[in-house]
């Protein structure tokens, strides 16, 4: 079975030679079994959208099996903005991911109007930091003010998982990445409200080794096809994958 990771990052693991390269990561996934993943560039996440991007973009060009999520920060809207016209018709950015100072703090939704506007034209999923209820809300607020768009809400709402569930049934352009909380009963009720075609696997490397979330999935009370759909299928088609590109 084939296994696509759509949340993981680059340059941000505290530990030396770990996660710092394309090659160092490829090796790592291949050794959880992973075949292709999407990668966000912490350096563009945290200091410069457009030079950080960059330097992903030519990492990626040397690695079979990863592509880039093109990180923009609400913050830096200049460099998130050339980032976004320069860097996204590239074959390798297949997402967007908007966020802030911290992760676990919601973005004001007027501040990521300028960002979204500018990623218009491209039509490719927009990633958002999920990791509780008040992430997922404006999630949720985005996804219906910005319904061209497809939201992708990491970490499913941590604790909150219910919360994202909710947001899910309330707009169809909400996937669910399932990195987050290992709780078993999350999965199947996510199967159960929404269905399994909106759910992704992710596992947010190097903050949770993927193994777990795999393991999270083989424990689920789910069917293999809900497995499979998961685990890849539903990234194929998200992001217009080919498996072995």
């Amino acid at each position: 079975m084939s296994v696509i990771d759509c949340h993981v990052y680059i340059e941000g693991s505290p530990i030396p030679s770990t996660n710092q390269t394309a090659k160092t990561l490829a090796e790592l996934l291949a050794g959880r079994g992973i075949d292709q993943a999407i990668v966000i560039s912490t350096r563009a996440a945290r200091l410069d959208p457009l030079s950080g991007n960059t330097i992903l973009k030519n990492m990626l060009e040397q690695t079979n099996g990863l592509y880039g999520c093109l990180a923009t920060h609400v913050r830096n809207q200049e460099s998130s903005i050339n980032a976004v016209r320069d860097l996204l018709g590239h074959r390798r950015f297949l997402g967007v991911l908007l966020t802030g100072d911290d992760p676990e703090e919601p973005l004001h939704p007027l501040s990521a109007d300028e960002i979204l506007n500018a990623c218009r034209r491209f039509q490719k999923p927009i990633y958002l930091h999920a990791p509780n209820r008040l992430c997922v809300e404006v999630g949720l607020e985005l996804a219906k003010r910005y319904h061209m768009h497809r939201f992708v809400l990491l970490g499913m709402g941590g604790p909150d998982w219910r919360t994202a569930i909710m947001a899910a049934q309330q707009a169809s352009n909400i996937f669910l990445e399932i990195s987050g909380m290992l709780d078993l009963g999350r999965i199947p009720a996510a199967i159960e409200a929404v269905g399994s075609h909106r759910l992704l696997f992710g596992s947010g490397l190097p903050n949770l080794d993927p193994a777990a979330i795999i393991g999270l999935l083989e424990d689920a009370e789910i069917s293999p096809s809900n497995r499979r759909r998961i685990l890849s299928e539903n990234a194929e088609k998200l992001f217009q994958l080919e498996l072995g590109a």
